[in-house]
């Protein structure tokens, strides 16, 4: 589940719902008001995403905190070489012999996305928006 968007997709109070979903000594017998049905989901391993920590503390003190960095500029080379740029020529009827991009195109594209404010941050972890701008 995304942390983040959690707010926008569950009426009432999400993080209250998540601290007993959460809780090795509640969650034994959570009960789901909306279908009336009890569910033990102490065996049942939680994954939680989230932007930033931004978060309850009382939630984050029940979840082991994994950080991971976004994509160094060769990854974003790669993955553009690799997936974007060949999904937008075949969309587009492009032939990979009409038109070559080179590294410091992709480079420049990023920025522009950024500038744009298509990216949070020039060091974009995601590709998601390189790809709407593609």
């Amino acid at each position: 589940m995304k942390l983040t968007k959690l707010a926008w997709i569950i009426e009432g109070d999400p993080a209250s719902a998540l601290l007993e979903v959460l809780d090795p000594e509640q969650n034994n017998t959570f009960s789901d008001h909306y279908l009336e049905v009890d569910y033990d989901l102490s065996e049942v391993m939680f994954v939680c995403t989230a932007n930033s920590l931004n978060i309850p503390t009382p939630l984050l003190d029940r979840m082991e905190i994994i950080r991971i960095p976004g994509y160094i500029e060769d990854e974003k080379i790669n993955i553009a070489n690799k997936y974007l740029l060949p999904k937008q020529m075949e969309r587009n009827g492009i032939n990979e012999n009409e038109i070559k991009i080179n590294k410091n195109v992709i480079l420049s594209f990023n920025k522009i996305l950024y500038q744009r404010g298509w990216c949070k941050r020039s060091r974009e972890a995601n590709c998601k928006n390189s790809e709407k701008g593609c």
